[in-house]
C-alpha cells in the first residue's frame, strides 16, 4: 500500500497519491490555512484606524482554550466518492492535535500532529507512519503550521491583520483584502463578533475556498462555539471537495489525554 493510502484504509481513486478520506479532511482544513497565508499585504481605502479597532475587538472575542475535546460527525464528498465517519478530536494549545476516526463503531485509525511531525496509526492494515509536518507542504502544497490548525478547530479567524479594509453589510462587518492575485473576504457578526464566512479566491492558480460556520451555541465554559462547519475547496490538486463537520459534543479547558501507543505487531511504513 502506498504512502498516500495508509491512513485508515480508505482509498480515493483518482486523487493525488490515492489520498484516503481522513487525509483529505485534513487537506481541506489545511487548504484554508494555505489560502489565508500572505494575503494581507495590500491596504484598502477605508479608514484604517476604525478597521484596526474592529480587528482588536475580534481578537479579544476569539475563543480562548488551553485544551479542546470534541466528538464530531464528518461527511465528505469529492468527484470520486462520498463517505462519512465519526471522530474524536483533542488539542493541547501550542503543543498537539489528536484525532481518532471510527466507522460502524470501531476505531479504524489514529493521528497525532505535533509542531513538527504527523504520526499515523492504520488499524485496518496494522501499519504506522511518521512524517515531518513539512511533508504535507511538499506533497500537497500546503503549509505546516500547528497553531493555524488549532485556530481552525476552535473556529477562530485563521488570520487577522490590521491592514484589511472593512465595510458594513446588513448584520455583518466584512473584512477584505486583495493583491498579488489573491482575494480574501471574512464576514463577522456585528453583535457577537463571530466569524460566519470566509471566502478566498486565487484565480491564477484556479484555487478557491468557502467556509461557513453555523449553529453557534455555548460550549461547556459558556464560550460560543460553531457546531457546524462547511468547507468547499476547489483546486487543480483536489477538484471540488466538500467536507461538513457536525460537532456533537465540545468541551473547552478540561483535562485531556492523548494516548498514542504503537502496538508491536504494527509495521512501520516509509
Amino acid at each position: 500500500m502506498n504512502k498516500g493510502s495508509i491512513l485508515f484504509g480508505w482509498d480515493l481513486r483518482g486523487m493525488k497519491n490515492q489520498m484516503s478520506y481522513p487525509q483529505l479532511v485534513l487537506l481541506v482544513l489545511l487548504a484554508g490555512l494555505n489560502f489565508a497565508c500572505g494575503t494581507s499585504k495590500k491596504l484598502g481605502t477605508t479608514d484604517l484606524s476604525s478597521t484596526e479597532l474592529l480587528v482588536r475587538r475580534i481578537e479579544t472575542n476569539q475563543i480562548k482554550a488551553k485544551t479542546f475535546d470534541a466528538r464530531a460527525k464528518i461527511d465528505f464528498r469529492s468527484p470520486d466518492m462520498s463517505a462519512s465517519a465519526t471522530a474524536r478530536i483533542k488539542m493541547q494549545k501550542d503543543s498537539s492535535v489528536w484525532v481518532t476516526l471510527s466507522k460502524l463503531g470501531f476505531e479504524v485509525g489514529r493521528a497525532l500532529i505535533t509542531k513538527d511531525s504527523v504520526h499515523i496509526l492504520d488499524r485496518i492494515n496494522n501499519e504506522y507512519a511518521v512524517y515531518g509536518l513539512d511533508h504535507l507542504s511538499k506533497e500537497y502544497q500546503l503549509p505546516a503550521n500547528l497553531l493555524l490548525i488549532q485556530q481552525v478547530l476552535l473556529g477562530n479567524p485563521f488570520f487577522l491583520s490590521r491592514k484589511f479594509s472593512s465595510t458594513s453589510e446588513g448584520d455583518n462587518y466584512v473584512l477584505s483584502d486583495s493583491g498579488s492575485g489573491k482575494e480574501v473576504k471574512m464576514s463577522i457578526e456585528k453583535t457577537a463578533l463571530r466569524l460566519r464566512n470566509l471566502q478566498y479566491l486565487e484565480p491564477g492558480a484556479s484555487r478557491s475556498l468557502n467556509l461557513d460556520l453555523e449553529e453557534y451555541k455555548a460550549a461547556n465554559d459558556k464560550q460560543d462555539f460553531s457546531y457546524l462547519r462547511k468547507f468547499v475547496v476547489d483546486s487543480r490538486e483536489t477538484g471540488k471537495v466538500e467536507v461538513n463537520i457536525q460537532f456533537t459534543q465540545v468541551e473547552l479547558n478540561v483535562p485531556i489525554s492523548m494516548p498514542f501507543d504503537v502496538p508491536q505487531r504494527f509495521k512501520r511504513i516509509k
